[in-house]
């Protein structure tokens, strides 16, 4: 990473872009801030089974995780802007489809381009910021006003959807969607920069496959995690995830330019920043937290949407002012440890929970890991895209996505087990007795120690690379003559 000596601020140059991707990554968050709310009215209008409505519910993330890798390539070699307008015509298409479906296929299909075309926009976004603002305090400045957007959208698009829904038929939601799809096209022709020269062509084999295992593996982890959990499916996705990661390493051992590169990975201390970023997504217990909250306090989704409110703040003020502020006390490195050890600290606090305890030590404990927890994810994303090679961030991109993504799956089965083993998803909150609740709050103090343990350990694995990181230069340096 750059000393924040550089740029000391975000020039008139770099604000609208950064502005815009912002607001652009902003507006691709629609589908899954949303889609939970929308999925029930939609299914009683088509009509739509239990597993079409289950299949829905993933057929975004499964298409996201598919081409994750695509979308990293496609942005280094055909330049993010192109790239960002293409994903933003795929998710304004897929929009499209689902305002006017009439079936299953055409609702899986629909839903499916709009998180393909989510996280392309997502991924290419991100890279493209790490090129309009490089280094120094304007890096760190515009990479936590980037950071903000993510709370921000999973604050207000899951009320406004529910608003919309209670005045109008659920169509209009896509229809939403669909118009946020073609602002994020004029806004990329209007407001981005131009793309810079495309990268040597490359093949496409090896960031397909990587995607196909990336998905299987996630699928197979959360199937896993269910009660009732499938076993042929399990057997099926582990089958193609390793196939599909032996052919991508066969592809990569034989191509003379490999379009997923590993190279990027082997600079300092990214293998171990991309280590932090996944248990980061493994120990968030937002999930499990707005879970207890609607049966222990009988809250319904909307409802405990609005108690969440409190955390999803302290997230925005996390991402800008706790990485902000720490960073200029403590530099980025120690930083994104710190606040990674503090998170786990905070999720201690909840082996105190019982089934009687009141509602707002819940909020505070899910206001405070919010609060640390995205500050120090908001400051490994500026240290990871800040040591990114010159016309790799993409690829670097990919793979933080990449790290995201698993460690939330495994956090399915790590953290997951404990508290949906103790609840159905078919259970009432009213039909749940008390020894389900005694259950599910167990689970919950579990998760206080198991994911302060996993927290802690990630600490240490930062920890130790740093000091051998710097005791390898202090080696290099001594020898130079």
């Amino acid at each position: 990473m750059s000393s924040l000596s550089g740029s000391l601020d975000v020039t008139p140059a770099q604000r609208p872009s950064t502005y815009a991707l912002s607001v652009i990554v902003g507006l691709s968050l629609f589908v899954v801030t949303g889609l939970t709310f929308l999925v029930l009215p939609m299914a009683e209008d088509l009509g739509l089974d239990d597993s079409t409505v289950q299949f829905a519910l993933v057929a975004p993330a499964i298409a996201a995780l598919l081409v994750v890798f695509v979308a990293g390539r496609a942005g280094d070699m055909l330049g993010e802007r192109r790239t960002i307008i293409a994903a933003g015509l795929i998710f304004t298409v897929g929009a499209g489809v689902v305002a006017s479906a009439t079936n299953d296929p055409s609702v899986v299909v629909g839903l499916a381009l709009c998180g393909a075309g989510a996280i392309a926009i997502q991924v290419v976004a991100l890279s493209l910021l790490n090129r309009v603002a490089p280094d120094g305090l304007a890096h760190v400045r515009a990479f936590t006003t980037f950071g903000m957007v993510f709370p921000l959208a999973f604050l207000l698009f899951p009320i406004a959807t529910a608003y919309v829904l209670g005045i109008a038929n659920w169509r209009w939601v896509p229809v939403i969607w669909a118009v946020g799809g073609a602002v994020v096209i004029v806004m990329s022709f209007r407001l981005l920069e131009r793309d810079r020269p495309v990268g040597a062509p490359g093949e496409w084999g090896s960031p397909i496959l990587a995607g196909i295992a990336l998905a299987t593996g996630s699928r197979m982890l959360q199937e896993i995690s269910r009660q009732e959990r499938n076993l042929t499916i399990v057997a099926i996705t582990a089958s193609v995830c390793t196939l599909a990661t032996i052919a991508c390493v066969l592809i990569l051992k034989s191509a003379r330019s490999p379009g997923l590169s590993l190279r990027p990975l082997s600079g300092a201390m990214m293998r171990p920043l991309l280590f932090g970023i996944a248990v980061i997504a493994l120990i968030q217990i937002l999930t499990y937290v707005t879970i207890a909250l609607e049966y222990f306090y009988d809250m319904s989704p909307l409802e405990a949407s609005f108690a969440i409110a409190p955390a999803q703040i302290g997230a925005v003020i996390g991402a800008k002012l706790v990485a902000s502020r720490s960073i200029r006390v403590w530099g980025i490195a120690r930083s994104g440890r710190g606040l990674l050890l503090v998170t786990g600290l905070v999720m201690l606090l909840l082996v105190f929970f019982q089934s009687g305890t009141p509602v707002l030590f819940l909020i505070m404990v899910a206001t405070l890991f919010s609060l640390t927890g995205v500050a120090a994810l908001t400051v490994m994303n500026i240290d990871i895209m800040g040591r990114a090679p010159e016309g790799s961030a993409g690829v670097v991109s990919s793979f933080r996505t990449a790290a995201s993504s698993l460690g939330a799956a495994a956090s399915m089965v790590v953290l997951g087990l404990a508290v949906l083993s103790s609840v159905s998803a078919s259970d009432e909150a009213a039909d749940v007795d008390e020894s389900q609740l005694e259950q599910l709050a167990a689970g919950l103090r579990l998760d206080g120690l198991v994911g302060c343990i996993i927290a802690v350990s990630g600490w240490a694995v930062l920890f130790l690379s740093a000091r051998r990181n710097r005791r390898n230069l202090r080696s290099d340096a001594a020898i130079k003559p």
